[in-house]
């Protein structure tokens, strides 16, 4: 062009200094050869994007492998264009950053001369280059900021782009495309133009998946997908029609809906989030151990994942992530609640892939359908996924009973389309020290709980300067989706994809809740802070002779080996010393050195936060805790009897703790299991028939006394709740009267007897021990609301009260006295 007077000649030749200063570019295939190019025959190329740098690096290139320059002219039968290559996207400033694919006028006028000319062929190579795309082999911050990903860079970030990862860049040529044989096969240019471009946007897209993942940054695109599909049409129609109101007023409500919940997935954020986190967890954690991490690997390839952790703390759902893209495999899209959608917070997790949902989606059909669509399409597109079937999170550390919410959605989303197998994995996450464990120890005991905001979360930044111990995170044994449903409900294919679940899939998701809380259960991790948490806490001062500490370790560590909770359960350390050195170096406990022998103690503050991370291994413990409850004192009894009380009390324990053993065969197998580790270690006599506990005052006996205390508190809460039900008398109680004479109750008694454990009188726990007495029909509700009762509980009471020690005992009945006398005033008085 006579009108540059020759000035782009020289901007090219600067703009190929700056690139050859900056670049170094690594050709794929290496050996050229592989293209099988036929010389004879000319080559136009096609780049993704409209890119002065990509077309400058191509050329490059291109000579250097003994190429066609694109910026030669490409000579055709009659007639001859200026360059051989075009792109296939431009970037449309009109419409944002989003690409726009039109119509080559050089692919025209190729085709247009192939058609005229059928001899003639021409070889189309389409061109990739990626920019930096192994960001996690790099350790700087602006190198993974600056990555390449699917969103169209503008020219400043290109201009980054090429500083920072232009030793980190590959241009792939692809196997040339026969033009000739497209045109054959169509009549018309227009038609030909279409299957090409159609051919080479499916190419790039692939090759750009495979480097870099899947493309989820059209967020527009996927909302207006939303919005346009059956069931939001059908249900924005009917809110419409319902309230008299336009169409197009609801289908906006519907848009504003998808576009609060959808997340804006970006893989620059992700790389971003992978080295901030890792200067996060390193100032935070002193190591972050995995386990069974070939589980997930087993399952991934040829299953759609859902991941279902426990929930402890706000940092689960970071940690999960980044342990998953560790592992190589993509981080999930994780269902948060619409508290964490905070200003800069909330879009940092949004692109991190977090979508938020409300805590309640009752009476807004419009929004629960926008949402369950939601879900459906990231599950039918191949997008693993993680939520929380518990809700919320857990303030006292023990599981919570599962919400069957997402759950639900799950599985009619699989009931809708199934062509792709469904895993859910389970995960336990423990922590050794909580980062809102104060918080959460002043909400127990009644404090009301701070909303999130932006200021809470600059102020919580504070906790960087201190330590939290390690974190251990273990996936559980798949739960695959499809086999369950056969089990639970044979007939779900037949289930409408829409609308309500019919009753047997109602009842197969609340198996399904239970089942998945069970397995993150039997993937508990015992760690050094458990197991001293465990013993330190079960005496009045928390305070331990070191001697005695040591055997007590010994024998759970003995007891998780010999006779496992299960076999996805693990032990982070089975050296008794040396977990009592780690809790000394980590200030969970303290050495007090006495003549008579060393004691080991730990203060008020560090016992409240230690009683949460007890509560997350808990119930590996509690039916060996039952047996030696039930064997102290050192008294016999039949073999028989023992069992027939385990099976008694056991249900209620399975409710409250999530224990896996199923029917008789099972528990009883449990049983003696714990009996031959017991017998082994010399802690119990076995004579056949019949079972007799250690000799009181030794040290054989302390060590059962020592470990029945892992379900002292449970029984003492459940004696206590039947008593006050028995005290009272039938018919006199309602269900939410006894739940609150309970809870004060177990209040008092708890400030009485030191239990220092606000747990002890959750109202949940509680709520849920009433409920069980109901579901095993020793309780029944009457019409008029009141709790009515037979011999079969006045029984139970007998059996709890044999358990305690006499102090308690009469310190119960004391206060359950006492309770029915105030209750028995303020009747009158009303």
């Amino acid at each position: 062009m006579t009108f540059w007077f020759g000035l782009d000649r020289l901007f090219f030749f600067l703009a190929r200094l700056f690139l050859t200063w900056c670049t170094q570019t690594t050709s794929l295939p290496r050996d050229i050869s592989e293209l099988a190019l036929d010389p004879t025959r000319p080559v136009m190329y096609v780049l993704r994007d409209a890119s002065l740098a990509d077309m400058l690096l191509l050329d490059r290139e291109a000579r250097r492998l003994g190429l066609p320059s694109p910026l030669d002219a490409l000579p055709l039968e009659g007639k001859t264009l200026r360059r051989r290559y075009y792109p296939l996207y431009r970037r449309q400033r009109m419409v944002g950053r989003e690409r726009i694919s039109d119509t080559p006028r050089r692919l025209v006028q190729v085709i247009e001369n192939l058609a005229q000319h059928p001899e003639q062929d021409v070889q189309l190579i389409p061109v990739t280059l990626f920019w930096g795309r192994r960001p996690e082999k790099e350790n700087s911050l602006w190198k993974i900021i600056f990555a390449d990903n699917w969103s169209p860079p503008g020219f400043i970030k290109k201009f980054f782009i090429i500083l920072t990862q232009g030793r980190q860049l590959y241009l792939n040529f692809s196997q040339p495309m026969s033009l000739r044989q497209l045109v054959d096969e169509h009549n018309s240019t227009a038609m030909t133009v279409r299957k090409t471009q159609r051919i080479l946007r499916v190419h790039f897209r692939r090759q750009r998946e495979a480097m870099i993942g899947p493309d989820l940054s059209h967020r527009r695109t996927l909302v207006t997908s939303l919005v346009e599909s059956g069931p939001v049409r059908e249900v924005i129609a009917a809110s419409a029609a319902e309230a008299g109101e336009p169409y197009e007023k609801h289908e906006a409500k519907a848009r504003r809906y998808a576009m609060e919940i959808a997340s804006d997935y970006s893989h620059t954020v992700i790389r971003f989030l992978e080295v901030v986190l890792e200067w996060v967890w390193n100032r935070l954690y002193s190591g972050l151990r995995a386990y069974n991490i070939d589980k997930l690997h087993s399952v991934a390839s040829d299953h759609e994942l859902i991941y279902v952790p426990c929930h402890r703390s706000h940092a689960d759902y970071l940690l999960l992530s980044y342990l998953v893209y560790k592992n190589g495999l993509v981080p999930p899209h994780i269902a948060a609640g619409i508290n964490l959608n905070l200003p800069v917070v909330g879009t940092i997790l949004r692109r991190g892939g977090a979508f938020f949902m409300r805590r309640s989606f009752k009476g807004n059909p419009l929004y629960a359908t926008v949402f369950n669509e939601y879900v459906h399409t990231m599950l039918t597109r191949g997008y693993s996924v993680e939520y929380f079937v518990e809700g919320g999170r857990s303030r006292s550390g023990r599981m919570l009973k599962p919400r069957p919410g997402m759950l639900a959605m799950t599985v009619q989303s699989f009931i809708r389309d199934h062509s792709k197998p469904v895993a859910l994995v389970p995960v336990y996450i423990g922590y050794e020290k909580l980062i809102e464990g104060s918080t959460y120890i002043g909400e127990m005991h009644g404090q009301q709980k701070k909303k999130e905001s932006i200021f809470g979360f600059m102020k919580s930044l504070s906790v960087l300067r201190k330590h939290f111990g390690q974190v251990h995170v273990n996936f559980g044994d798949p739960l695959l989706l499809k086999d369950f449903l056969d089990q639970q409900a044979p007939s779900w294919r037949e289930a409408p994809a829409q609308g309500t679940l019919p009753a047997d899939i109602k009842s197969a998701v609340e198996h399904l809740g239970n089942e998945v809380v069970t397995r993150i259960n039997a993937a508990a991790v015992a760690n050094p802070v458990n197991l001293l948490s465990l013993a330190l806490l079960a005496t009045p001062k928390h305070t331990m002779d070191e001697v005695q500490l040591r055997q007590q370790l010994a024998l759970y560590i003995r007891l998780l080996q010999q006779a496992p909770y299960s076999s996805a359960t693990t032990t982070a350390d089975t050296d008794p010393e040396s977990i009592i050195r780690y809790g000394l170096d980590n200030q969970f406990i303290h050495r007090i050195e006495h003549a008579m022998g060393d004691l080991i103690s730990t203060d008020q503050v560090t016992a409240l936060q230690m009683a949460y991370i007890r509560n997350n291994s808990l119930h590996l413990f509690v039916l060996p805790g039952l047996v030696c409850s039930l064997l102290g004192d050192g008294r016999d009894i039949p073999r028989s009897h023992l069992k027939r009380l385990v099976r008694l009390l056991y249900p209620f324990f399975r409710s409250e703790y999530f224990l896996h053993w199923q029917g008789t065969a099972e528990i009883d197998a449990a049983v003696e299991n714990i009996l031959g580790v017991l017998a082994s270690q010399q802690l119990v006599h076995d004579n056949g028939d019949t079972v007799c506990g250690a000799a009181l005052h030794t040290m054989a006996s302390d060590l059962l006394s020592h470990l029945g205390q892992t379900v002292a508190q449970a029984l003492e809460r459940y004696y206590l709740t039947i008593r006050i039900l028995v005290q009272h008398g039938d018919a006199r109680l309602t269900a939410d009267a006894l739940e609150e004479l309970a809870h004060l109750t177990a209040q008092r008694l708890s400030l009485l007897y030191e239990f220092n454990s606000p747990e002890f009188f959750d109202r949940a726990v509680l709520r849920n021990f009433i409920h069980q007495l109901q579901v095993y029909e020793l309780v029944q509700v009457g019409e008029d609301g009141l709790l009515r009762f037979d011999e079969r509980l006045q029984a139970m009471d007998d059996e709890a009260r044999r358990i305690l020690s006499p102090d308690l005992r009469q310190g119960i009945v004391r206060l359950t006295r006492l309770c029915e006398a105030q209750h028995a005033s303020t009747d009158s008085a009303a």
